[in-house]
């Protein structure tokens, strides 16, 4: 497993309003993103960066507070910096977070692919 040096979420809002300060948790721990640019209000952009500098065995974005109202996500970009290796992107479809659940956002960079 590589570690996780860096990681930026670009989040595309739906209809539904998201948390104003969204945060992430790693192995369980809740943290607060290192910058925020953006908003969550309906269609806009949150472009957020978290700096863990650990090995992830699980990486989520959290949904909203007890008692929030769900969050419609449109689409997210995120893109991976782990030690040793190039930056990856990987694109994530629609999806809603309500208060009872949190979104997988750690993805392997992809294997290479090739014609044979």
């Amino acid at each position: 497993m590589p570690k996780l040096e860096t990681f930026t979420l670009d989040i595309r809002t739906g209809k539904t309003s998201g948390p104003e300060r969204p945060r992430y948790n790693i192995n369980g721990f809740p943290l607060d993103f290192d910058s925020a640019e953006g908003a969550t209000g309906p269609g806009e952009v949150l472009a957020v960066k978290g700096s863990p500098g650990s090995f992830p065995h699980t990486l989520t974005l959290a949904g909203p507070e007890p008692g929030g109202m769900p969050w419609e996500i449109e689409s997210i970009k995120a893109t991976y910096a782990c030690a040793g290796d190039k930056p990856y992107t990987v694109h994530l479809g629609a999806v809603t977070l309500d208060d009872d659940s949190d979104l997988n956002i750690w993805h392997t960079k992809p294997a290479p692919v090739f014609d044979v």
